[in-house]
């Protein structure tokens, strides 16, 4: 009997946006997947003295107490686990690059996906030559450095035809914060229900939109997202890719407004349920916002699904 494929994820947590990888591993017979998180379990000082010496240690030496916390962890677990047919790694430029050779000894395929672009982490750039593999979601990326192209997936559906509001997004706090604020304005004058919200760790000025300061988990956005007829994206600035926001709103038959102009670029794009907006000079017509949503075609969004996302990137 053939022994099963040990493939290992290791990844960001991102609010549990990477666990449906490991999920859908966990899917097929012949796979024995695992998962290790680069932030969880997070790194906590001992004491008052414990953190002063991380004060000092990266002061004077260099050292990062957190860095070499995360480190030791990943190695001890890579180590434990013993050697692997694959390892797939997300925001591999969260690690050095001893200990991405470290991970790379103990792999017989060491594969990356860029879900940023290297333009806002620019160390991606230093470290491909280090994998047998990259994927990326972001077309300019994938075209400068000869990398696969990449989207994110469909991890949930949902189709619920009835809408306690009609626009919604979910953001942190940065710069995009008065961008939503005048958004949000833009909607109220125009009489439309609207639930956004901006994480903050505290309270702060907000005329339009509602601070929170509590972040969501994946399932109470899901929620969210379900009582909306339009889901809001505001795209970073220096991103192309498209974020795991848009991959709500197909999974569970959501209208999209985004202002990402790469989007009209992607077969699911239909302008009945996607408009393209300027965020500095917002305009939304009417009749997008009364027009129910066009379904897509199952063979399009198929691919997308996170069971399907898997197969060729595991060879599975």
């Amino acid at each position: 009997m053939k022994s099963p494929k040990k493939i290992l994820v290791i990844a960001p947590f991102a609010f549990g946006y990477t666990a449906h990888i490991h999920k859908a591993l966990q899917q097929y017979p012949n796979v024995e997947a695992s998962i290790l998180y680069l932030d969880k379990p997070a790194f906590q000082y001992k004491n008052a003295f414990h953190k002063a010496q991380n004060f000092f240690s990266k002061l004077f030496l260099g050292k990062n107490l957190k860095k070499t916390f995360v480190s030791d962890r990943i190695k001890a677990s890579v180590r434990e686990l013993a050697m692997q047919d694959m390892v797939f790694i997300i925001r591999p430029d969260m690690l050095s690059d001893a200990v991405l050779q470290f991970i790379k000894n103990h792999t017989e395929q060491f594969i990356a996906y860029y879900y940023d672009s290297t333009r806002r982490f620019p160390r991606k750039v230093d470290i491909i030559p280090m994998f047998d593999k990259i994927y990326s979601y972001d077309r300019l990326d994938a075209e400068k450095y000869n990398l696969e192209f990449l989207t994110n997936y469909i991890f949930e559906e949902s189709n619920h035809a009835q809408f306690d509001y009609q626009f919604f997004n979910i953001s942190t706090n940065d710069y995009r914060f008065p961008l939503l604020e005048n958004l949000a304005k833009y909607l109220k004058k125009n009489d439309w229900s609207y639930n956004i919200q901006v994480y903050n760790g505290s309270e702060m000025p907000a005329d339009y939109v509602e601070i929170i300061t509590t972040q969501k988990s994946i399932q109470e956005v899901s929620q969210l997202i379900q009582k909306a007829k339009i889901i809001v994206e505001i795209q970073r600035t220096e991103q192309v890719g498209l974020s795991f926001r848009i991959f709500e709103a197909l999974g569970h038959r959501k209208k999209l407004i985004t202002t990402n102009k790469d989007i009209v670029n992607y077969d699911f794009y239909h302008p009945q349920n996607i408009l393209v907006v300027d965020e500095h000079a917002i305009e939304i017509p009417e009749n997008f916002v009364t027009s129910p949503y066009m379904e897509i075609d199952e063979k399009i969004l198929s691919k997308y699904k996170i069971e399907n996302w898997v197969q060729p990137i595991f060879e599975l």
